[in-house]
């Protein structure tokens, strides 16, 4: 089997206009910003929640950023988010949007009419391998053993993801099945609305496998 070397990067943005984190002050010889706003692209419990409340933690308590609040806001595979943002850039100050490649994707592809060009990148944050993986009772133990059960029932080896169809955990699964020499366009793919609803859905039987980031899985398990 070809070995595919697949990573999603998740990067914070802000549009130009909301750049601005309010009056700064200096602690420690460093400037310190009073408050920021994280503009969550998915629901709770997924990759980009827990990206932007890390990133959070992490600037408040090095004392960077005096306070953090988040912000869900789910819908259209992060479509929702973005347009929002651009369009209230004027009244979003201090606000920054976790992004990331399936946002790009969708951008490009035109699955929303908002351009990712319209945002500013302010700093790329991780780096993830992708992965498929199973529940600890699946009879799935190994990537031929999925294999084997796509070849006896494509229908019934259902993948889900924390994505809308053509989002980055869709196209992992068409890939890696590609990959195998199957039909990439015959992937059944069920999509949810964030990672932890995908984990449920796995959990559950729902799916047969789930495509997400490697640490959500870890985090999820």
């Amino acid at each position: 089997m070809t070995k595919l070397n697949l990573t999603r990067r998740v990067m914070m943005a802000a549009t130009a206009a909301a750049m601005s984190l309010g009056a700064p002050a200096f602690a420690g010889g460093h400037q310190v910003a009073e408050s920021i706003h994280f503009l969550i692209p998915g629901g709770a419990g997924g990759g980009w929640d827990g990206t932007a409340r890390g990133t959070g933690e992490a600037l408040t308590k090095s004392g960077l950023v005096g306070t953090a609040s988040y912000e869900n806001m789910s819908g259209g595979g992060g479509g929702k988010a973005i347009g929002f943002l651009i369009e209230n850039a004027d009244s979003n100050h201090g606000t920054l949007m976790v992004n990331s490649t399936p946002i790009v994707i969708r951008s490009l592809t035109g699955v929303f009419p908002h351009n990712f060009r319209d945002l500013t990148l302010v700093s790329g944050t991780i780096g993830d391998y992708a992965a498929l993986v199973v529940g600890k009772d699946s009879p799935v133990n190994s990537m031929e053993d999925l294999l084997a059960a796509y070849d006896a029932d494509p229908g019934a080896t259902a993948i889900g993801g924390g994505s809308v169809p053509g989002g980055m955990d869709h196209l992992v699964a068409a890939m890696v099945m590609e990959s195998a020499g199957k039909d990439a366009l015959g992937v059944k793919y069920i999509p949810y609305d964030a990672g932890g609803k995908a984990m449920a859905a796995l959990l559950s039987g729902e799916i047969a496998a789930l495509s997400t980031g490697f640490s959500e899985a870890v985090d999820l398990a």
